[in-house]
């Protein structure tokens, strides 16, 4: 027998489909023209994505138990025992690997997007601080523009990633992040969830203080 139960909060989930969102507008953009219209897409959705990706990692010390780090950062040891297929029980919220590639995707996107505040392609765009970057202004562009691409290909292979659990494990990785919910054994407790109210103060607080650093 089965029950459903409640995975992921909404905030968690609005700040998936907005990553997406935003990552998608940012990358699109980065292949246009930046004068005008395409520039200030690339501008404000990196801002965003910034202040979004900061949200998220106060989210993951004080939200919902799936959300914070803690209940998802495994030891390395769990994760080797979960490749060898050793770990049965279906996992509540990331699994072992899956919650060390959610750290990685943070990490690669947020150096991406503060890299993009000192980059400049020398004509049409320019960071907001790509005057403070000096002499470094064209090194930090080079690997803005090669982290980039590599950004492509770790999203690529994470949607693939995806594809795979839900094609060859059965496994459906998109339903609970769209709905919440996901199937468990009657004897698994639901996780505890944060008042939403909290994510939206905290997004208030941090939206405002990434716009008024950035482009106040």
């Amino acid at each position: 027998m089965t029950k459903k139960i409640k995975v992921w909060d909404v905030p968690t989930r609005l700040f998936h489909w907005l990553l997406v969102v935003l990552f998608a507008m940012s990358s699109y953009s980065a292949f246009e023209s930046k004068f005008g219209f395409y520039g200030d897409m690339h501008l404000y959705s990196g801002v965003a994505i910034i202040a979004l990706l900061l949200w998220r990692l106060v989210w993951g010390l004080i939200g919902s138990e799936t959300a914070r780090f803690t209940s998802f950062m495994k030891w390395p040891a769990s994760v080797l025992s979960y490749l060898r297929g050793k770990q049965t029980d279906k996992a509540l919220g990331h699994n072992p690997l899956g919650g060390y590639s959610v750290i990685l995707m943070l990490v690669l996107i947020l150096t991406q997007a503060v890299l993009g505040l000192f980059a400049t392609d020398g004509m049409l765009f320019s960071g907001p601080f790509s005057i403070d970057a000096g002499d470094n202004t064209d090194l930090i562009t080079d690997i803005h523009e090669t982290l980039g691409l590599v950004l492509l290909y770790v999203t690529g292979f994470h949607v693939f990633a995806v594809l795979v659990y839900l094609f060859v494990k059965k496994t459906n990785l998109i339903s609970p992040m769209i709905t919440g919910y996901d199937r468990f054994d009657n004897g698994q407790r639901a996780p505890y969830m944060k008042n939403a109210f909290w994510a939206l103060l905290t997004a208030v607080i941090i939206g405002g203080a990434v716009y008024w650093y950035i482009l106040g």
